[in-house]
């Protein structure tokens, strides 16, 4: 009988696979031995430690700032995709990848992710020009967003999404 299986978005944890070094690999097993924790909390323990030490280029209030990014961390997660994205966009502009750069300017350009005034789930920044964005239009039509960005990733322009109602 096939065990239910919690779907993708269900998950708690994720898998990763790495290759390593046999001189690593034995290395992060000591640590994890001396410190008597797992090798995934040896290996999060030491991602914590890189991020709270490196300073990235974060936007708040209008400008541009030097911080941790260890410290910003919590104001760009959210367990929903949608707002990790818009979060991401927003507060790390610099560290988006042209795909993700291409699906942020989709989505400024397209009114129907632009809060109206009966708006009830608004984004608590605004974008310039623009306003807030609705984030519960962007939660409802996420997925149909990232194939219509998929579709037109190779478009010279940016074309507004249209949702299909």
């Amino acid at each position: 009988m096939a065990k239910n299986r919690p779907n993708q978005g269900a998950r708690k944890t994720e898998t990763l696979t790495l290759r390593l070094d046999p001189k690593y690999k034995l290395l992060i097993e000591l640590i994890s031995r001396v410190r008597r924790q797992s090798i995934t909390g040896v290996i999060e323990a030491a991602v914590e430690d890189v991020a709270s030490d490196l300073d990235t280029p974060y936007f708040d209030d209008g400008e541009m700032h030097n911080y941790s990014l260890g410290a910003v961390f919590s104001d760009v997660w959210s367990s929903d995709e949608s707002e990790r994205f818009i979060n991401m966009c927003y507060r790390l502009p610099t560290l988006l990848t042209y795909e993700e750069q291409r699906i942020w300017e989709i989505i400024k350009s397209s009114p129907v992710f632009h809060a109206k005034e009966a708006t009830t789930l608004q984004t608590d920044w605004e974008i310039g020009g623009i306003g807030r964005l609705d984030r519960g239009m962007l939660r409802l039509h996420w997925e149909d967003l990232l194939e219509y960005a998929a579709d037109k990733r190779d478009s010279k322009t940016v074309d507004p999404f249209v949702p299909d109602f």
